[in-house]
């Protein structure tokens, strides 16, 4: 009877027991943090190198002649920007300036009585919009706007047995146009390709009389092929990481 007796106590014992435990609040599971997705919104600031080839063809109205020079050199600077992406759209605004060497001669023979030139780009500045299509960390997109470019020409005049060189520094502004890619290597560092076409128009030069050579009225007409590898710091890189609970 005893034994029975203490059997029965330890079950009513257990029995409260669970019930209590039963009773406690129960512990909630951790958040769960997504990973944050990746964003193209936000400042860069970066610099390129690349290279570019220039058609520069001046016409001498004096003489009824063109020349042209076809050469390639090479370019160098810096840009600044801003992109906005919604969705997988990255709309984007950039400023860039380049030192160039776009350097080329059209020799004696070419144009009558011997006369030559040189031309020679040392800027080019280019303010453009850009519309791009994002795919995580890569990012394809047209780019255009306007183009400003500082270039001189050297017009060559055979005098007797001298020659008379003559100098005009200039700038014109046109439009470009281009295309390029560009990959997120880290949440702030990117690398970029990108090709632009530049049409500059032309615009009326003078050469004054100098030493015996007559004074000239010439045409220049400009366009370019621009190539340039980009590396871009952007302050940004990340959304905000996303809590979830289960």
């Amino acid at each position: 009877m005893k034994k029975i007796l203490l059997s029965s106590l330890a079950l009513i014992a257990l029995a409260g027991s669970s019930a209590s435990a039963a009773d406690l609040p129960r512990k909630a599971p951790p958040p769960v943090v997504v990973a944050p997705a990746f964003s193209w919104s936000g400042f860069y600031i970066g610099g390129h190198v690349g290279g570019a080839k220039v058609e520069r063809c001046l016409d001498l109205t004096l003489l009824n002649a063109e020349g042209c020079v076809d050469r390639t050199g090479w370019l160098g600077g810096g840009q600044i920007g801003y992109n906005w992406q919604a969705g997988q759209v990255v709309f984007g605004v950039e400023f860039s300036g380049s030192f160039a060497d776009l350097g080329g001669e059209v020799n004696a023979g070419v144009l009558p009585g011997g006369h030559f030139f040189e031309s020679d780009g040392k800027s080019l500045l280019m303010l453009t919009g850009r519309l791009g299509w994002a795919a995580d960390r890569a990012l394809f997109y047209v780019t255009g706007g306007a183009a400003s470019v500082r270039a001189n020409v050297d017009f060559h005049t055979p005098v007797g047995a001298a020659i008379i060189s003559r100098e005009v520094s200039f700038s014109r502004t046109g439009w470009t146009f281009g295309v390029g890619v560009e990959y997120a290597f880290t949440p702030n560092w990117s690398f970029a390709a990108q090709y632009n076409w530049l049409d500059l128009g032309d615009r009326d030069l003078n050469f004054v009389a100098l030493g015996g050579a007559p004074a000239l009225a010439a045409n220049v007409d400009q366009t370019f092929h621009v190539f340039t590898l980009r590396m871009n710091y952007r302050f940004g890189g990340y959304a905000a990481p996303v809590a979830a609970r289960y």
